[in-house]
């Protein structure tokens, strides 16, 4: 499971240290091959923006950036202009960073979006707000969100634009109640997005793109294949569009990614982890004591092992050849390897409140996502739950909670994107797993795929090859028609975490 969460990664000074060190060597492809380019889309042109102003309706009305006080007549705060949207909370709150405000807001969303006058949900959401009149990046999270602060992203500090900050449906508390599991689908979340860009964008009106990292990412290209003209344009990182709930194409990555030297030393850590079974039970036990985590779902067993068979999958996507060195091996003690398991990949992940917390991505996956397929051949003798890993197996009440897998919906979004995608950029990490499964363009057009050499899953723009970073910028502002700061293309870190 911790192969595609983020937050149940932690680091260790050893680990940081190290990754400090690493070297990047570029083979990303020259900027002219590794995007296609064509005039700017009609959304991206245009001086003013259009919305919807029903939740279904195709009526356009011209945005106006400014309106007069109902009370004072004066031009109204931002605050009284956003208490005005029918249907959303708002709740402003001190900010942190210099010249932004910060509110937090909760949006009531009908459950299902085909069901006229049903059950309905709050959803939430955090602004920066700099300028209704700058750019509004539109931030669709793949999780759920922090609420209590909010920093502004890569995309809208280039851009010196607000951010909307949007939490996933179905991650508590954006959940119905009850909740009808069928209706957490790639079409409803877009179209949850797709309001809330109808309800802001009259307060909003300089130009709107979107933007998200990992599963966000996917969410953001989800959203403009069901509404293609809600934004300018958007840049999705390190997102993949998997095939089937077993890939196979991840696991032919992750078998020639880095160094040989470097995948045998972590096939043989895996090795001595299971061989130590007991010694890292009991560690696995002092833990969820200590912490009060239970494994009732899936058992200590079973949690152990799919963190042991996704360690080098974690490995390549967190960290990289520059912690090669740290990789226990058979000399290491039984604290020694706990450590690095319990720091790259912890069994914890698969605690019971970790699961039920993730319970919406894997739903997901396994119904039109996706997921990974894993190497089990080089621990598959010491495993007592081999060939088990899917999923559906991480879903409350198991396998037959999940309904069967629907490749359609993924096949459909390849399509759109290979003949109707517009104004799209995908960021990838040269050495991310997730990066097997990266977008095809087809014929999508003013569309990109551009790789951070040596990158892994918190590639960014500042990240890319000289040439492809001034694209990327280049594109930016073509979208957002905002000059973009250069001082923010920082020199790349060697270890970046996503949003």
């Amino acid at each position: 499971m911790s192969a595609v969460r983020v937050s149940g990664v932690v680091f260790v000074a050893l680990v940081m240290g190290a990754c400090g060190e690493v070297e990047a060597e570029s083979t990303t492809e020259d900027a002219s091959t590794t995007g296609t380019s064509t005039t700017t889309s009609g959304a991206g042109d245009a001086t003013t923006t259009t919305v919807e102003t029903s939740e279904a309706s195709a009526t356009a009305a011209t945005v106006e950036t400014s309106e007069a006080s109902p009370t004072t007549g004066a031009e109204a705060d931002i605050l009284e202009r956003l208490q005005a949207i029918d249907g959303l909370e708002v709740e402003e709150a001190p900010a942190s960073i210099e010249g932004y405000r910060f509110f937090r807001l909760l949006y009531h969303q009908p459950a299902d979006h085909a069901a006229a006058g049903g059950a309905r949900f709050g959803q939430r959401m955090t602004l920066l707000h700099r300028d209704a009149s700058a750019p509004m990046v539109m931030v669709t999270a793949g999780y759920d969100i922090s609420v209590q602060a909010a920093s502004p992203g890569e995309v809208a500090q280039f851009v010196a634009g607000n951010q909307l900050t949007i939490e996933h449906r179905f991650f508590t508390p954006s959940r119905p109640d009850p909740a009808d599991w069928e209706t957490l689908t790639i079409e409803q979340a877009a179209a949850d997005h797709h309001r809330i860009a109808a309800a802001l964008q009259p307060i909003y009106g300089g130009r709107w793109v979107s933007t998200g990292v990992s599963k966000g990412g996917m969410a953001a290209l989800y959203h403009r294949r069901f509404y293609p003209d809600d934004v300018a344009g958007t840049v999705a990182y390190v997102a993949p569009l998997s095939h089937g709930t077993a890939d196979p194409r991840y696991v032919e990555f992750v078998a020639q990614v880095g160094e040989p030297g470097c995948r045998q030393a972590l096939q043989d850590a895996q090795r001595e982890m299971l061989l130590r079974r007991p010694a890292m039970l009991a560690e696995m036990m002092e833990q969820a004591a200590d912490d009060g985590l239970g494994y009732e779902l899936l058992g200590l067993d079973l949690a152990l092992e799919r963190a042991v068979v996704e360690l080098p999958f974690v490995f390549w996507q967190y960290l990289g050849a520059g912690v090669c060195d740290v990789v226990p091996t058979a000399s290491a003690t039984d604290v020694q390897v706990w450590a690095f398991l319990d720091n790259v990949n912890p069994p914890s992940g698969w605690s019971d409140d970790e699961l039920l917390h993730d319970e919406p991505y894997f739903w997901q996956a396994a119904t039109e996502l996706g997921y990974p397929a894993m190497d089990e051949s080089g621990v598959e003798d010491l495993l007592l739950h081999p060939g088990v890993d899917a999923p559906a197996i991480y879903v409350a009440g198991g396998a037959e909670h999940a309904p069967a897998f629907d490749p359609s919906p993924m096949l459909d979004v390849a399509d759109w994107l290979a003949t109707d995608g517009e104004a799209m950029m995908f960021i990838y990490g040269e050495n991310d797993p997730w990066s097997a499964a990266r977008v095809e363009l087809g014929a999508a057009e003013d569309a990109y795929v551009l790789v951070a050499p040596a990158g892994n899953h918190g590639a960014e723009i500042v990240d890319l090859s000289p040439a492809d970073r001034a694209l990327a910028l280049q594109v930016l502002e073509r979208w957002t028609g905002a000059r973009t700061r250069t001082e923010a293309a920082r020199d790349p870190a060697p270890l970046r975490r996503p949003l």
